[in-house]
């Protein structure tokens, strides 16, 4: 059965942030969405939580700074393979496990392509 890329599936996923980066942790559901890691007073709509964030930065034309707003589920969910709940807490784990002990490691650089030379060997 083919999934439909225009309607969000509640559940755990990853995928990519850019081509040849490590896959990230994703969560959708159908709620009040999370901003600044609080819940807000809105009607329910699909959310995401993609490597840990639920939310960001928005501007203006000109560059200004707006305030945070909720990511956008339609615009993620295309690109997300589904994944069970162990999966999901290994990919943030690993996420925290890396900011706090290897910035250099891919997972505390998601946003960045994987260049094999540039890694510690695995002995």
């Amino acid at each position: 059965m083919s999934r439909r890329i225009d309607a969000p599936v509640a559940g755990f996923y990853r995928t990519r942030l850019i081509n040849g980066g490590i896959r990230v942790a994703v969560r959708f559901w159908f709620g009040s969405p999370i901003i600044d890691g609080e819940e807000q007073d809105r009607s329910p709509r699909w959310c995401v939580e993609v490597d840990g964030c639920t939310d960001r930065a928005d501007y203006d034309a000109e560059g200004n700074y707006l305030g945070r707003v909720p990511l956008d589920a339609h615009e993620t969910w295309p690109y997300c393979e589904p994944i069970d709940a162990r999966e999901y807490q290994f990919l943030l784990r690993r996420r925290e496990w890396a900011h706090d002990n290897d910035p250099a490691h891919p997972a505390a650089n998601p946003r960045t392509p994987i260049n094999v030379r540039d890694l510690k060997p695995g002995w």
